[in-house]
């Protein structure tokens, strides 16, 4: 019965895993993500891709990397990152 418990303690332990680093970690390694990284720094921007005091309706636009990044995608099609 503890064999069991712990099997499963581990397969929820790497699926949490999984998922964090998919939503988290992922996106910082695609190319284009990384460009707007580089785009944001250098144009002290916020991490939302708009000016630091920008305020938002509803507290922030988005909750996860990839959200964000969609966000500022979405905001931004002209894609200043890649001038």
């Amino acid at each position: 019965m503890r064999k069991t418990l712990w099997v499963i303690l581990i397969v929820l332990v790497v699926v949490v895993i999984g998922i964090l680093g998919y939503t988290y970690l992922l996106p910082k390694f695609n190319k284009e993500n990384r460009q707007i990284d580089t785009w944001i720094s250098a144009n002290s921007l916020n991490k939302y891709g708009d000016l630091k005091n920008t305020a938002y309706s509803n507290g922030k636009p988005c909750d996860t990397a990839l959200a964000c990044y969609d966000y500022i995608k979405k905001m931004h099609p002209d894609k200043p990152w890649e001038k």
